[in-house]
């Protein structure tokens, strides 16, 4: 806060009097403390508050607490901006950075810390706070995430699912593509898992949302998507579909291609020991071993040890040394497989096969 009030004020509270100056002080640390309770900025970030928040967006989130207004109706309650078309750039501008939400009545209110960390994560200043800092915050954006999904996890542990809620599931490859035909338009964005944990060194601009949020992503053509795809497949990414059905059969989310070192939904299974629901497994792996050479591929691509490689033991020859270099075999552990489908499409003999499991909790078959 501190940091804040010295970058941004004091060059326009240095001109004051004394005793100006100092009201003004108080004034912007209420001010300032007032907007982060609106906005739910967690404390640890409050020093920081420069490097998210222009002193305009605060002003206007003050402006619209509790009373969300047009572009019209702001213009007439702010005392800097003079005119409609003003401030519906303004308004605009906060929206696109995740400042303010524009709802369906064109009015305008608050967002809140979530939404604006996530857009400067995926597109502004991640590297502009010290590590622990980021590390902190994703500890708290992951508590939120799973505050928000524990309840859609406890039903599907009941085997019950609201088909509007978006849950993801994960889909083959071949689905994966097949889902890209259903929706009228495709948005590229980068994936905010890896964006905010950058926990391993996979592609980041890999996800497929079917609106485009903020007015952000870049829409492609659904060739472009299906080759983002392929390219996700072979860097090692699962495919995970994020969807629900809306009342009107709309298809709304996304088809993210995720890893498990930073996955938000792979964090949350494993903390709520929900491995195979969220994201919901819908396959489970077949090795034909007439087929396999025993080349390791499915043991370095499965994200989840379900395939390993095993040596077997060496056999001594005369003199006591090794006969030969121990043989390899290839293990499978089919209760660690959760049905992402990368040992099948890594097999470059086609000896991994996917066998459907009936899992009546899916969308699947009502999508396609």
């Amino acid at each position: 806060m501190a940091d804040y009030v010295r970058q941004h004020l004091l060059p326009y509270l240095a001109s004051k009097s004394k005793t100006s100056y100092l009201w003004e002080m108080i004034s912007a640390d209420k001010k300032l403390t007032r907007f982060a309770s609106r906005m739910g900025v967690p404390k640890f970030m409050l020093p920081w508050l420069d490097r998210f928040f222009e002193p305009a967006e605060i002003d206007l989130v003050l402006q619209l607490a509790g009373r969300p207004a047009t572009a019209a109706e702001t213009a007439r309650g702010s005392g800097s901006i003079k005119s409609t078309a003003e401030a519906k750039s303004a308004l605009e501008r906060a929206c696109r950075r995740g400042t303010l939400n524009r709802r369906a009545d064109a009015r305008y209110e608050p967002a809140d810390f979530h939404a604006r960390y996530e857009i400067w994560a995926l597109f502004e200043g991640w590297r502009d706070v010290p590590e622990e800092v980021r590390r902190r915050i994703n500890d708290w954006e992951m508590a939120a995430y799973t505050k928000k999904h524990r309840r859609h996890v406890a039903d599907l542990k009941k085997s019950r699912r609201d088909p509007s809620v978006v849950c993801p599931e994960y889909v083959l490859l071949n689905e994966a593509e097949a889902l890209l035909e259903k929706v009228d338009h495709i948005f590229l964005w980068p994936c905010n898992c890896r964006a905010m944990v950058e926990g391993c060194q996979k592609p980041v601009t890999t996800c497929l949302r079917f609106s485009n949020n903020r007015g952000l992503g870049w829409e492609i053509s659904k060739s472009r998507a299906r080759k983002i795809l392929h390219e996700a497949d072979r860097a090692g990414l699962m495919h995970s579909a994020e969807i629900g059905i809306a009342a009107d059969g709309t298809i709304d989310g996304a088809i993210c291609n995720c890893c498990a070192d930073c996955c938000f939904p792979h964090q949350l299974a494993e903390q709520q020991s929900a491995q195979k629901l969220w994201p919901l497994t819908r396959y489970v792996a077949r090795r034909l071993r007439d087929k396999c050479t025993t080349c390791g591929r499915c043991a370095k691509r499965c994200p989840f040890g379900a395939f390993r490689i095993r040596r077997a033991p060496q056999k001594a020859a005369s003199g006591g040394k090794p006969e030969r270099r121990p043989e390899k075999q290839i293990v499978f552990y089919r209760d660690f497989c959760r049905g992402c489908g990368l040992c099948a499409t890594g097999c470059p003999e086609g000896a991994i096969v996917m066998d459907t499991l009936n899992n009546k909790r899916s969308l699947w078959e009502k999508i396609l």
